[in-house]
């Protein structure tokens, strides 16, 4: 994990290098440097706990800067629910947004990883440390959300991706979901 992040930490110093190298004006074909806004929807293909199935929705916010068309960086916020035989909850995600795309081309791959923190509440399952079923219990978590997928870009650094992602957070035992999701960038 450490190396992973020192990692992300190598390729934003890159970034941020060739950015101010090249011509602050420039326009990318695909794409623009500064402010974007995403909007993203996502299904859960299975609930955030492993140890009973069931599914979800997930809606998530994030606001950031576009330092060339590969690189951005954002702040984000979601809200995950779920849903089970014996009741639902629902997570808050706060977190930090590395996106990377691969081409300036219309049609992209991208990668993505949100690392950040949050709440959960509602109906938590027993899980195996012990920790018994709650009715409605709370806990604070952190979490790591890598995603990939493809987006296609229009003009003026707009865009709509679609994308898979798993969602973990670490806080009542370790939690995982699958996600698909559509997003729109502006």
């Amino acid at each position: 994990m450490k190396k992973f992040i020192l990692l992300v930490i190598l390729a934003f110093t890159i970034s941020v290098a060739a950015v101010g190298k090249g011509n602050a004006n420039r326009e990318y074909n695909y794409g623009k440097r500064g402010y974007f806004g995403t909007a993203r929807a996502s299904y859960s293909l299975a609930d955030c706990s492993p140890y009973r199935p069931g599914s979800g929705f997930a809606a998530d916010i994030i606001n950031g800067y576009s330092f060339n068309h590969w690189f951005s960086l954002g702040a984000g916020i979601g809200i995950i629910t779920t849903a089970e035989q014996e009741g639902n909850n629902i997570r808050i995600p706060v977190y930090i947004h590395l996106r990377a795309n691969v081409l300036d081309r219309k049609v992209t791959p991208f990668f993505a990883v949100n690392l950040g923190g949050g709440i959960c509440k509602g109906f938590l399952p027993n899980i195996i440390n012990g920790s018994p079923a709650e009715e409605n219990g709370h806990y604070g978590f952190y979490s790591f959300e890598p995603q990939a997928g493809v987006a296609v870009r229009f003009k003026n650094g707009k865009m709509i991706d679609f994308g898979v992602s798993a969602f973990a957070d670490f806080g009542r035992g370790i939690n995982v979901c699958g996600k698909f999701g559509v997003g729109f960038t502006w």
